[in-house]
């Protein structure tokens, strides 16, 4: 499985309404209705995974055992949330179990994977003449969020790669707002201090 740029999901009626019936034909257990949610959000829980893990391997096998996760326990969701918010909430809670059982570590040889992404979200400015200096700075950017926290890394990727507000973030990792924005902002000044770089140009 490769890592690709995030893409935002398309939130038309039709298609929330769709997803809502995969849900329910899955709790009733439709497993192919379960197939058509794992194609849906795979690619975006992988990105999650990767970012999280920084090790392609790691991802791949988290990325199945978050869906397995999600699998047995689909009857228990109770749709008093997104169906995202609930999936990100397993996702979420998987990756910092395994960070918990490992060191923080330096980026792996494919560690610029992803980097598009990563410059886009955090808004890095380059012009055509600094091209050469571009993928360096994306390279020190995807170090700087590796070398964060477990609590405060899930919450810039869960800000700038999947556009979820400091609420439903809240939701996500039951964690009150306050905390949630304390701790954004306290990545925020990691990374400026890091990079060397003004607020302007992460945010």
């Amino acid at each position: 499985m490769e890592s690709v740029i995030p893409r935002q999901v398309n939130t038309a009626p039709f298609e929330v309404n769709q997803e809502l019936a995969w849900v329910r034909a899955s709790q009733a257990g439709d497993n192919g209705a379960f197939n058509r949610l794992v194609l849906k959000w795979e690619r975006r829980i992988y990105n999650l995974s990767y970012r999280m893990l920084r090790h392609p391997e790691d991802a791949a096998d988290s990325t199945q055992e978050i869906f397995l996760l999600a699998f047995r326990n689909i009857r228990k969701f109770k749709h008093n949330s997104r169906f995202s918010t609930w999936l990100y909430r397993i996702a979420v809670n998987h990756c910092i179990d395994v960070l918990k059982k490992r060191p923080i570590s330096g980026l792996t040889e494919d560690g610029d994977m992803d980097s598009v992404g990563v410059s886009a979200r955090l808004a890095v400015k380059s012009t055509q003449e600094n091209e050469v200096f571009r993928d360096e700075r994306q390279r020190r950017i995807l170090d700087s969020l590796a070398l964060l926290p477990a609590e405060q890394r899930i919450v810039i990727e869960l800000k700038f790669f999947q556009d979820e507000t400091f609420e439903v973030i809240s939701r996500i990792l039951d964690v009150p707002q306050s905390t949630i924005k304390s701790r954004f902002y306290s990545a925020l000044d990691i990374l400026k201090d890091r990079l060397g770089i003004c607020a302007e140009e992460i945010l």
